[in-house]
């Protein structure tokens, strides 16, 4: 039996929800959210549907109905206001962490949690310290969905397939986040030498180009229809079946650094194994220098946030 949890009833955890029951690979899911309405009517709407589908529960629930889960996705969290200081939905957030994540690891204490709400890796970096779990059992989406925001826009340059797409973003979910473009190909090489065996000539500051453009996607959306949900619950998806079918998949997971890439005591997003017993391994591979440079200046940010948080 194959059981998810999910945290937060709002925009990202229902259609989280909906996604997973879509899958197959789930046999029962949770939804558990202080306002048990919302969580119910989430619930009920995507169980009535289930017919139409394989088999799976969906139900609304509490921590304990939670018990024995494989992967808990924690997406409820007090937003950022713009122009506010990033500490004060921290102060809250962590407030939160401290009261449901001792609920999550009393009753699925070998289950992967998988922190969803911003910021991420911040808020990854609680929940690890919170829970007292092994460092494998705890981590954030990070830039998963980044790194498919970039694939994307490549492919729709190139009009190829995303699926032929290979490269990351990196470190923190946000402004700091970096294109690996030293590990990015297509067809097994460099998009300049792609671009020059299709013929396609490439602006001045492409690479720029791009990245600011993955940088701003989420609040260009955010705009005209308001939260980013069906492509984050497309990210939680790839990350709870690398779980649950035990795939060793290289994903861009926040994770706790122990010394790689010359960062320590912070979570942020790197290559990573995923697989049944979460992140396997991170894996420290070589990038440029510049980028090697903007990882370890976006991880630097983090601890100094986390360093104020911590000081309070």
């Amino acid at each position: 039996m194959r059981k998810v949890t999910i945290v937060g009833a709002g925009a990202v955890g229902s259609t989280a929800a909906f996604a997973l029951s879509e899958s197959g690979l789930v046999d029962e899911i949770v939804i558990v959210d202080i306002n048990d309405d919302r969580a119910w009517g989430n619930a009920w709407d995507i169980a009535h549907g289930v017919p139409l589908i394989q088999p799976v529960k969906v139900r609304n629930g509490s921590y304990a109905d939670s018990k024995d889960s494989d992967v808990v996705v924690i997406t409820v969290g007090v937003p950022e206001v713009t122009g506010e200081s990033r500490l004060v939905p921290l102060r809250k957030n962590a407030a939160i962490l401290n009261s449901i994540v001792p609920q999550i690891v009393e009753n699925s204490p070998n289950g992967k949690i998988l922190v969803v709400s911003n910021p991420v890796d911040i808020l990854t970096y609680l929940t690890y310290k919170i829970s007292k779990l092994p460092k494998n059992q705890v981590f954030g989406l990070g830039t998963v969905l980044d790194s498919s925001r970039f694939r994307c826009m490549l492919s729709n340059d190139f009009g190829i397939d995303g699926r032929s797409v290979h490269g990351f973003m990196l470190g923190e979910h946000g402004d700091s986040q970096v294109a690996a473009w030293s590990l990015t190909n297509i067809a097994g090489v460099s998009v300049e030498e792609y671009a020059e065996v299709v013929g396609k000539e490439l602006p001045e500051g492409y690479h720029d180009l791009v990245e600011n453009n993955v940088k701003q996607s989420a609040f260009d959306v955010w705009e005209k229809k308001g939260p980013n949900c069906y492509c984050v619950a497309d990210a939680i998806k790839s990350v709870v079946c690398a779980i649950l079918r035990n795939e060793h998949a290289i994903l861009p997971v926040s994770s706790f650094l122990e010394g790689e890439y010359g960062l320590d005591n912070v979570c942020l997003s790197v290559p990573a194994i995923v697989a049944e017993s979460g992140v396997v391994r991170t894996l420290e591979v070589e990038i440029a220098q510049d980028e090697k440079e903007k990882l370890l200046k976006s991880g630097n940010m983090l601890k100094s946030l986390i360093a104020e948080l911590e000081a309070e």
